[in-house]
């Protein structure tokens, strides 16, 4: 075969392999963009499959219901206008900005009794189809999680770690510090990038970034009980009515209480940086609201009282201050097991009469 013959015949083969090699090509890359595809699809296919079985951080297990918890609030909490009011608004505005530019921090203070914890449970029954169990909702106790003032740099190191890790499961995670005034000093410092006006940020270069906005976190402490209780006393003895008074009345006073009482907020950076965006006063209850108390106690146990049970009931409590003895000391606190004990009794005698 002569030169050009070759020449030719060396074309042609080439032009053939190279044909080949591109459909390969061709056909490898639309095997790899379907794979991809497969894979995506499969991926959420198996996501919203699993979410049948488990809880996930979705409406259908977040539905953050505010009107069930109004109701919530209306029916079982007693003589607490103004954080009923408050935080209702504060929850509401905050879920109805979809780009709020921080997390929502609430700080309740009162004396013990007066439904701080109790409200609390309320917002996570309302917030998640699970409640208070679900993953989602994180609660820390000063006194038993964290006991020790020396350990409270190793306490910060798992709480820092402890928000980021859920944050980075849910962005609408649910923290609430219950006896913050008996956490060690310094230790509420280190969540204050993630109560700050911040939509996220990144731990560490190799950390994720943590979405923060979204979520809400609630911190509950006795401080600044003492200032509510003598001011509105103040106010009672001026002839001002308890339904008259607003969050303006309390909410320095609360401010100027934690950051001075020794305790979680003792000094803390979350008061001097501004972080915190609500302070709800919980005022000590008046006799009319335990009475209320001890009413929903007896039915709850299916029975209706009689005046002299609960005036037996009342009679273990101590009211104040002095002079006037207007506010139970308790509020609504130790009333449960009185309540049983007395129907255990009434049970008791009914049974040897009969």
């Amino acid at each position: 075969m002569n030169f050009v013959g070759c020449s030719l015949m060396f074309l042609f083969i080439f032009a053939i392999v190279e044909t080949a090699r591109c459909e390969l090509l061709t056909l490898g890359i639309i095997g790899s963009i379907g794979g991809s595809l497969l894979g995506s699809a499969g991926y959420y296919g198996y996501e919203k499959f699993k979410c049948n079985f488990m809880e996930c951080c979705t409406y259908d297990y977040i539905p953050s219901d505010l009107d069930k918890l109004e109701v919530m609030l209306a029916a079982r909490l007693y003589g607490q206008q103004i954080a009923q009011e408050t935080i209702i608004n504060a929850l509401r505005g905050h879920l109805g900005n979809k780009d709020s530019p921080k997390a929502l921090v609430m700080s309740f203070h009162g004396t013990p009794g007066t439904g701080k914890n109790y409200v609390a449970q309320m917002i996570a029954k309302a917030f998640y189809k699970n409640g208070v169990q679900s993953q989602y909702y994180y609660f820390f106790n000063g006194r038993n999680d964290f006991p020790l003032q020396r350990k409270v740099d190793e306490y910060k190191e798992e709480l820092y770690e402890a928000v980021s890790n859920a944050l980075k499961k849910c962005e609408r995670s649910l923290f609430v510090f219950d006896e913050v005034d008996k956490m060690p000093e310094g230790l509420l410092n280190i969540l204050v990038p993630f109560l700050d006006y911040n939509m996220y940020h990144k731990p560490s270069k190799q950390s994720k970034i943590v979405y923060q906005n979204k979520a809400i976190f609630i911190f509950l402490s006795n401080t600044g009980s003492s200032q509510i209780v003598q001011h509105l006393k103040s106010l009672w003895e001026k002839g001002k009515k308890r339904d008259d008074t607003r969050l303006q009345d309390f909410e320095k006073l609360i401010a100027n209480g934690a950051f001075n009482e020794k305790g979680g907020l003792h000094h803390s950076d979350t008061i001097q940086t501004s972080v915190i965006d609500h302070y709800v006063p919980f005022l000590p209850l008046e006799e009319v609201h335990v009475r209320k108390c001890l009413t929903r106690a007896f039915s709850e146990r299916n029975v209706t009282p009689k005046e002299e049970m609960i005036e037996e009931a009342l009679s273990h409590l101590t009211f104040g201050p002095e002079p006037h003895n207007l506010y139970s000391m308790a509020g609504c606190k130790r009333i449960e097991q009185k309540v049983a004990s007395i129907v255990y009794r009434k049970q008791s005698d009914s049974k040897i009469n009969d």
